[in-house]
């Protein structure tokens, strides 16, 4: 039976935080954009790299603000969406899942390889703009917390929410699963993301909570971060 928390999640909130979220995002973008070409041209034309690490940073900010706005706040992102603590167990539990998943992931990657392509950071584009400490302070804390965050509250909070007050677990993970993997548009990184969905949605639901797949998301984020810049200093 669907927890309180999904209940409580319907498709006009979630509609609601969707239009927000293409508004803001779009304003923050348009006013960055205007800024680079007017009083702040100069800075701009030798900051390409900070400039889209600001803009990475606003479309994550805006979802956040949008989440926030249409389920009512904190407490709404805690009741509705299920942003709370459970247990140190449950984390522990969602922790090993991602390990399973990775693990997992990991295999039918290089299964679907000859098909999908090899598979690529989808990182790795964003960290090798720049090594500037603007840069980097911008984009390592985006990737590894706000990004986790808010797709974890918009994937596995809002679209689990609202599919399971008319679903059965059983469609709802494998359909936010799939909606994960495909909205990152990285066609060798499918399989992975796909599995990953899987697993974190299965922690939402076994859990009743979106932080305990966040952190399984966050440690994701971070562990491809670190691997990156590993890479990116060797080739260097």
């Amino acid at each position: 039976m669907p927890e309180l928390a999904s209940r409580l999640v319907s498709g006009r909130r979630f509609l609601l935080a969707l239009v927000l979220w293409a508004g803001l995002s779009g304003a923050a973008l348009g006013a960055t954009v205007l800024g680079a070409r007017g009083p702040g041209r100069a800075w701009a034309t030798t900051h390409r790299a900070d400039l889209v690490a600001i803009a990475l940073a606003e479309a994550y900010l805006a979802l956040l603000v949008a989440l926030l706005v249409a389920f009512g706040g904190l407490r709404g992102l805690r009741d509705r969406l299920a942003f709370r603590f459970t247990s140190l167990r449950d984390l522990i539990l969602a922790l090993l899942t991602w390990v399973a998943c990775l693990i997992l992931g990991g295999l039918l990657t290089d299964v679907l390889a000859p098909i999908l392509g090899p598979p690529r950071s989808n990182a790795e584009p964003i960290l090798r703009l720049s090594f500037d400490s603007l840069f980097v302070g911008l984009v390592v804390p985006t990737i590894c917390l706000l990004a986790p965050v808010g797709e974890e509250l918009l994937f596995r909070g809002a679209l689990f929410g609202w599919l399971r007050r008319r679903l059965p677990a059983l469609l709802v993970i494998p359909v936010t699963g799939a909606v994960f993997a495909g909205a990152h548009l990285v066609p060798s990184l499918l399989p992975v993301l796909f599995v990953f969905g899987l697993g974190a949605a299965w922690v939402r639901e076994r859990t009743g909570s979106t932080f305990n797949s966040f952190a399984m998301h966050a440690t994701q984020n971070t562990v491809a971060v670190l691997a990156t810049y590993a890479l990116l200093s060797h080739r260097g």
